[in-house]
């Protein structure tokens, strides 16, 4: 295939098991592995273990919730992965959504505004060890001196137009999850494009991930949707998307809220040749890397089955 190709994981429970699947992923050869955040372990302390045991493979979370931490905090904690990643870390962030927030006792209030900022104070810190900003949502007058590692790109999750802009304005990367291949092409590309020519830069590189299953079983696709991705068709910012792609939106009661649509949309399945062929329909939209999750009881054969089409 001759792209960039890496995996994400759901692990949040086991530090010890993220140092196994990263060390897995950089044996198969993949490009990259992001750990995805929760309500267990802390994922960039994690990963940065993970650096210590790993060599060439990037390292990044997709992503953090940036309300509940203050962006000198993240920052800080940025800065240290990428000493102990050797420069191999990748800050992915984003607001999360209304419900996560609600648990919290955080409000979700104009979170454009407040991603602007938060980008601003971030990537200022860890650029120029310094930062003095005086605006709506934060004022914050910091430092950040930590050795080595260099500067880690900070990577926005981003799926609808106006969230995309921003990405080109403001970040290093965008990190859509779960986009149409057709979507991504029509909506998430040219904003992000969009936002990096307002403002005279050059454009972040778009990496799309998406759930994998190694099955042509629609049966068992239908089953994994249910069993481990029935979150996302409740949540609005994907409903939404689903919705401006012009995709049926599925009943709660089957598959997890997925319909069919949602499915062939999404969640790219297959044999090795479909999944080469569907994988290759998200380089050709436009998107500088793939990251895939495997799914489904033998994700450790579909993980092999990607880098082997990664390699090819």
């Amino acid at each position: 295939m001759g792209h960039k190709v890496s995996v994400v994981f759901p692990e949040t429970r086991s530090a010890a098991n993220v140092v196994t699947l990263a060390q897995r992923a950089e044996e198969l050869g993949y490009h990259g592995m992001f750990l995805g955040s929760a309500f267990g372990i802390d994922p960039i302390m994690a990963l940065a273990h993970a650096g210590t045991q790993t060599s060439t493979i990037s390292l990044g979370v997709a992503v953090v919730p940036t309300w509940p931490r203050h962006p000198q905090v993240m920052a800080q904690q940025a800065a240290t992965a990428n000493a102990m990643c050797g420069g191999r870390f990748r800050l992915g962030v984003g607001p999360s959504h209304t419900p996560v927030m609600q648990m919290l006792g955080i409000e979700f209030d104009r979170p454009i505004s407040h991603l602007r900022e938060y980008l601003s104070i971030v990537r200022a810190l860890l650029r120029d060890g310094t930062v003095a900003h005086d605006g709506d949502r934060y004022k914050v007058r910091g430092m950040l001196d930590v050795a080595d590692g260099g500067v880690p790109p900070v990577l926005l999750s981003a799926l609808r137009p106006q969230m995309c802009r921003l990405a080109g304005a403001s970040a290093d990367g965008v990190l859509p999850w779960l986009p149409p291949a057709d979507y991504l092409a029509s909506t998430i590309v040219p904003n992000v494009i969009a936002g990096a020519t307002e403002a005279g830069r050059p454009t972040p590189p778009v990496i799309a991930e998406v759930p994998v299953a190694l099955t042509t079983d629609i049966e068992t696709v239908r089953t994994i949707c249910g069993e481990e991705l029935a979150i996302y068709p409740m949540m609005p910012f994907y409903r939404s998307l689903w919705t401006a792609a012009g995709i049926e939106l599925g009943e709660r009661g089957t598959a997890g809220g997925w319909s069919d649509a949602m499915i062939e949309a999404s969640l790219p399945y297959g044999d090795e040749s479909t999944l080469a062929a569907k994988l290759q329909r998200y380089f050709d939209a436009g998107a500088d890397e793939v990251v895939v999750s495997p799914m489904g009881s033998n994700r450790d054969e579909c993980l092999r089955v990607v880098a082997d089409i990664a390699r090819g």
